[in-house]
């Protein structure tokens, strides 16, 4: 039986609980088109080389360049479905903490930087691709250098949203709980394999560089394996409320 405790002390609107789904779904759609814009529209996987010269740099951006501009342009638009799907792990960290708590206000603020991020070093080396190889290879490569050391580099917002899930994860007390105990693991491994990341700034070679296993190829992997599992934990909380809902309902 379903305890009547925080978890469901409060009714939602049936399509309240059709946008979260949505929005659940949205993280996995985003990260699917991202992948597919960025990696194989753009060519940027495997990524460029920190030990390129700006001549090479220049080179790559200008050979390939209407299909890194648009492969950015389709990237920076599918960033933007991480906005609804932030908003629903919010709306459940909320529903498991009962309240506008410390847990659910800390993921509302690393959230809120994640999808601003993202874009914003978009648009750097979007800005180092659009006039490849019509300007000095310096201020290219100035631009690129900036991209890939802010879109690895700056993971303490993920770390954070992670931490702030794992610990909900073992402290939900509701029956059944928004977030199961194994996804406090997973966010726990995520966290752990993400931090290298910010070491990119003081490599130039190595598996810590930008390009390196430790910082790119084993963080990326796990941010898309948390963003699978966090869809499929959202989705399940959701049609758990969306039972307990119906049978309130059909409680006379």
């Amino acid at each position: 039986m379903c305890s009547a405790g925080p978890w469901f002390a409060s009714s939602l609107p049936a399509v309240e609980l059709k946008l979260q789904r949505v929005g659940a779904w949205c993280g996995t759609a985003m990260i699917v088109l991202y992948s597919v814009c960025f990696s194989g529209i753009a060519k940027l996987f495997p990524p460029m080389s920190p030990t390129d010269t700006a001549a090479q740099t220049d080179a790559f951006l200008s050979t390939e360049n209407l299909w890194v501009r648009f492969g950015l342009a389709g990237a920076l638009l599918a960033a933007a479905l991480a906005i609804p799907f932030h908003a629903v792990i919010i709306l459940r960290l909320r529903r498991s903490e009962g309240q506008w708590g410390m847990l659910t206000l800390t993921q509302v603020l690393a959230a809120a930087i994640f999808t601003p991020a993202m874009m914003f070093s978009l648009m750097a080396l979007a800005a180092a691709a659009f006039r490849a190889g019509q300007r000095d290879p310096q201020i290219t490569q100035a631009f690129s250098d900036f991209f890939w050391l802010w879109f690895i580099g700056i993971v303490g917002t993920i770390v954070m949203q992670n931490l702030t899930l794992a610990i909900a994860s073992f402290t939900d007390k509701g029956n059944p709980p928004t977030f199961p105990r194994w996804y406090g693991f997973l966010n726990l491994w995520v966290a752990m394999l993400s931090l290298p990341g910010c070491v990119v700034i003081a490599m130039n070679t190595g598996p810590l560089a930008w390009d390196g296993v430790f910082s790119y190829y084993l963080p990326g992997l796990a941010l898309i394996v948390w963003m699978i599992g966090t869809t499929v934990v959202l989705l399940k909380s959701i049609k758990a409320e969306e039972a307990a809902e119906s049978q309130l309902a059909a409680t006379p």
